[in-house]
């Protein structure tokens, strides 16, 4: 599974060639630095990894900078990825927000199937939770306890809510 600055990098790719200086920008763009912060040291050593294993290539259209592209395996492993991410709960919620942002790598028939999956996880874990806060709201246990599980409540129903609008 690709880390979550390699999904970045290589969804970035997905829209064409670009270097890294193009991709900061690109980053800088989004707002990343609020959710996901990428610095250009870390952008820069990402990439080369990503190089070393295959998943992106230099094009060599550049004589004093890399510019990059993904490779066929680089698009299968961000596939894999973002298919993993969708059937898989996380309290960081970076990780669902990074499979939303490249789904578009997926057909629509695989995405249909990745949002049914995810579904029933939210619908299961959404159950459960609900369950055990009322549990401790019923045994008065102080608020103060309770606010993580209300929070991840409410992630659930977001999540639920951006499913929806796929």
């Amino acid at each position: 599974m690709l880390s979550k600055t390699s999904i970045v990098i290589t969804g970035m790719l997905l829209q064409g060639e670009m270097n890294a200086y193009d991709m900061l920008k690109m980053i800088d763009n989004m707002n990343m630095q609020y959710w996901h912060p990428i610095g250009a040291t870390t952008l820069y050593e990402s990439c080369l990894r990503l190089e070393k294993k295959g998943y992106i290539e230099d094009t060599g259209r550049a004589d004093n900078k890399a510019v990059y592209r993904i490779t066929e395996a680089g698009r299968s492993e961000l596939k894999s990825t973002i298919c993993e991410l969708f059937e898989r709960l996380d309290y960081d919620s970076v990780w669902f927000c990074l499979a939303v942002m490249y789904s578009g790598i997926l057909s629509k028939e695989e995405l249909e199937e990745e949002k049914k999956k995810r579904s029933a996880l939210l619908d299961e874990y959404e159950k459960g939770t609900i369950e055990n806060r009322d549990k401790m709201l019923a045994a008065k246990v102080p608020y103060i306890d309770i606010c993580a599980i209300d929070r991840m409540i409410q992630i659930v129903q977001m999540e639920k809510e951006t499913l929806k609008k796929l």
